[in-house]
């Protein structure tokens, strides 16, 4: 039977899948100028590259913990060294990230929707959003290490639905 046994590489690829959308291709039209300069806005009323890093901090010790059930004899030092990992590439890239998103949200929303969305954000009820968006997604980080495990299982069963994994018992070895 097919077995996704390494759940890293799994969790990686639901996040990929579940974050993943047409319009996030690097082909995407960029919008007008306009909408450029509301989305440059928007991402600074919600304080994006805040926000960007509070998700990253948070699913740190999800992505350790399946790093965790994927090798046992992980140790603390090595744990701490994926942590430290993790947050240096994500603040490093979190520039790259905007400036990719900005055309990203330009060309997906209307001038209008845009101009609705920096009102939001600019108000009482859009930075309270904000501000307790990293407290909402320390809590979902634990939800999810706790249901991926099902999600796995579940992915597995509907793989194995559509074809023939009696053939499979593990995946292939990673390339060097």
């Amino acid at each position: 039977m097919f077995n996704l046994r390494n759940r890293t590489i799994g969790f990686a690829l639901v996040a990929a899948l579940v974050t993943s959308t047409p319009a996030m291709s690097a082909d995407a039209p960029a919008g007008n100028a306009h909408s450029l300069v509301l989305a440059k806005h928007l991402f600074a009323e919600m304080h994006m590259d805040q926000l960007m890093s509070g998700m990253m901090k948070n699913m740190t010790p999800v992505m350790v913990a399946q790093a965790r059930k994927a090798n046992p004899a992980l140790t603390d030092a090595q744990a701490d060294i994926i942590t430290q990992a993790v947050t240096e590439s994500s603040q490093a890239m979190m520039a790259k990230v905007i400036d990719r998103f900005v055309p990203l949200y330009a060309s997906t929303f209307s001038e209008k929707e845009l101009e609705d969305l920096v009102a939001f954000y600019d108000g009482p009820t859009g930075q309270a959003v904000l501000t307790k968006m990293p407290v909402l997604m320390s809590k979902m980080g634990p939800v999810m290490t706790e249901l991926m495990p099902d999600m796995m299982a579940d992915v597995n069963q509907r793989i194995c639905s559509k074809m023939d994994c009696s053939k499979r018992t593990a995946p292939p070895p990673a390339k060097s």
